[in-house]
Formats: structure tokens, sequence, C-alpha cells
């Protein structure tokens, strides 16, 4: 037990190594350069009458010149009405009807394709969820990401809006995956696809380089587009350029704790790729961020004060350091600190069920919409 204490603490103090180097270059946009190109920002939609009219607002008051396009995607709420309304009142949005979606595609990849390659009208593209509320210097800021890190493609991180237990659980998990496990300094400088991070919920690319490497058409019918878009890009020969979008972008992702696990569970496999990659990390963060809380309350219960109780309470306070940490960059609730055990086995646990519900070929249900089961 003692030696795999020591194992562990190892890991730990590895992953403490790459979130501290991480949070050195994971930083917020600079300020916006002087002279701005114009920006196309493309929102796809679907049943959003709630939240559509305080995206539109927050897209159309950007300091960066250009235009915003609204796809409605065949919704069946008060969504187009509500766009009619504010199209007779923002003068730089555009609302386009959608086409009905075609075998093998994505929703949203459908919606998305048809606003870059057919709709935007401009040399940059920014996709945006329409759950994102966007700063006014939103736009600008990406493209001085995009100057400064020499990337024609970048991508931002949200902060996270969590108002229920449940989404506090798991939705401050991404900001622990991501920088726990994916060293981002390297994004730019190894060319492999995989070693890339991704959010479709703000990204910005040359409108040249999305055309030349298929876009949204090149990765029709995933439900992941953020990441696999920048897979896509990256394998195209593309930089792909990352940063913490938590002052420039708001996001509600889900609403209550069983919207949440369905949201993940639609794609949790996809974003991992393979079995092994699964089984890594299933392996990796159980024994980091579960195995020392299960393991240091028995070794004090059962052999009392010594070596292996020590050296479990080692990887137990780095890992609540690193959730501390992370919790108060990006404006988590604190006490979910605390509830790290339980909240990585709850993601552990989605992931499982969407491999599960892949290999058994399940189909998805999301926006009203069921996609067959891919094995």
């Amino acid at each position: 037990m003692t030696v795999l204490a020591l194992a562990v603490l190892s890991l730990a103090l590895a992953v403490a190594a790459i979130v501290a180097k991480n949070l050195t270059v994971f930083r917020r946009a600079p300020a916006a350069p002087g002279h701005l190109p114009p920006v196309s920002i493309l929102l796809p939609v679907r049943n959003e009458a709630e939240a559509i009219e305080a995206t539109v607002r927050g897209a159309c008051a950007q300091t960066a010149p250009g235009e915003v396009v609204v796809l409605d995607d065949e919704s069946t709420d008060a969504t187009p009405a509500i766009l009619a309304r504010l199209a007779g009142e923002l003068p730089r949005l555009r609302v386009v009807r959608g086409r009905p979606l075609p075998p093998g595609w994505a929703g949203k990849a459908w919606a998305c394709w048809q606003l870059g390659a057919e709709h935007a009208r401009h040399g940059w593209l920014m996709f945006v969820d329409c759950d994102v509320r966007l700063s006014p210097d939103a736009a600008a800021r990406a493209l001085a990401v995009a100057r400064t890190q020499a990337a024609p493609f970048v991508t931002a991180f949200p902060r996270q809006r969590t108002l229920t237990t449940g989404e506090a659980l798991v939705v401050p998990l991404i900001h622990l995956v991501l920088l726990s496990w994916l060293p981002i300094w390297l994004v730019r400088r190894v060319a492999l696809p995989s070693l890339v991070a991704g959010c479709g919920q703000l990204m910005l690319v040359a409108r040249d380089a999305y055309l030349a490497a298929g876009g949204h058409r090149a990765i029709r019918g995933t439900l992941h587009d953020g990441l696999m878009l920048a897979r896509r890009m990256k394998a195209t020969g593309v930089a792909v350029g990352v940063f913490d979008g938590s002052d420039v972008a708001t996001c509600r992702m889900y609403v209550g704790f069983s919207a949440t696990w369905r949201g993940f569970t639609r794609n949790a496999y996809e974003a991992l790729g393979s079995p092994p990659a699964l089984a890594t990390m299933v392996v990796l963060n159980g024994a980091l961020f579960v195995l020392p809380f299960v393991a240091l309350p028995w070794t004090l219960a059962t052999t009392g004060l010594g070596i292996a109780t020590a050296a479990w309470a080692g990887p137990a306070a780095i890992a609540l350091a690193i959730r501390a940490t992370l919790a108060h960059r990006f404006g988590a609730p604190a006490w979910t600190t605390l509830a790290t055990p339980l909240a990585v086995t709850l993601m552990l646990a989605i992931q499982v069920h969407s491999y599960v519900n892949t290999v058994r070929r399940r189909p998805v249900t999301w926006r009203a919409r069921v996609y067959a089961g891919k094995g």
C-alpha cells in the first residue's frame, strides 16, 4: 500500500507541475490591436427562445467591425419571431434560414458549414454558441490572440456559469482535465493533431484556412465540433491557438444535473476516441483525484498514523490544491474543491457511460434530433 501511495504521490507531483506550467501559458487575450479587420460572428440556433436575445445583442455590440449572422436551424419555438424583431432593430444582424439536415450530418456541424461557407462575408469567422454571452471586446481580443500567436485558428474557453449543484459538480472539470493532462505549451510546437484543445463555444478562424481544411464539412458527423475542428485544422497544417476566454465570454452549458449528464454523455467518448485512451483517463484521474480520498481514511483507521497514511496525505493535499487553484482562477464555487472525489467519479461514470452507448450503438438525442448510434 505504501508503494502504491508513493507512486500516486509521484503522479500528483508531475500533474501539479503540468498545471503550474499550463497556467503560465493559458492566458487571457491581450488588448485589441489598433487596426481590426471585419469579423463575421456566426451563430447556429435551434429552439433557443430563452437565450437568443441576450446572445444576439452581445454579439451585435462588438467593438470589432463586421456582421452578425444567425442561422435559424428549423426552430419550432418562438426563436424565429424573436430574430425577426431583432433584425429590424439591430443594423449589423442578418438572419438566414437553414436548409434541411442532410443524412450523415450533425445539426450543429451542418448549420456552421452553411454559415461559414455560404453566408459569411468577411475574412475572419467567429463561431459562437447560442448560450455564450460575449463582452463587447471579445471578437477584437480573439483577433489579438490570432495575431500574437500567429494562429489562423484560435479557440477560447469561456467562464462557465453553474447555477445548480449538479452543474457545479461536473462543468468545472473542463478546466481540470484541460490543464492537468494536456501540455498546452506544446500545442503550437508539436504537429501531432491529437495534441490540441478546442472549445466549440467560441472559435475564431480565418475563412481561407477554414475552407481549405474543409471546415465543418470535414467533420460533418461529429457531436464535438470544437475539438474535432481544431484537430482537423492542425492536421492540415494550420496553427492552432488556445486562450482563456473567461473575461471575454460566459456560458451556461446546461441547466441542472440531468441536462449536464446528457450533454456530456453525448460526446465524452468521442473526445477520447479509443478504448485505450478511455482506460488511461479512468486510471489516471481515478488514481489522482479519487483513490487518495478513499485510501487515506482507510489507512488511518486500520494502521493509524504512519508512513502509509502520510504517503496518502501527500497526493490528497496536492489534488485539493490543484482544484482550489483552478476554482479560484476560473470562478468555480469554492465548495467544489472538497467535492473533488465525487465530481471526478461522476466524470468517469459519464465517460464510461458514453463509451457503453457507443459500443451498443445507442442513438443520441440532441436538440430534438435523433442521431444513429456509432460503433
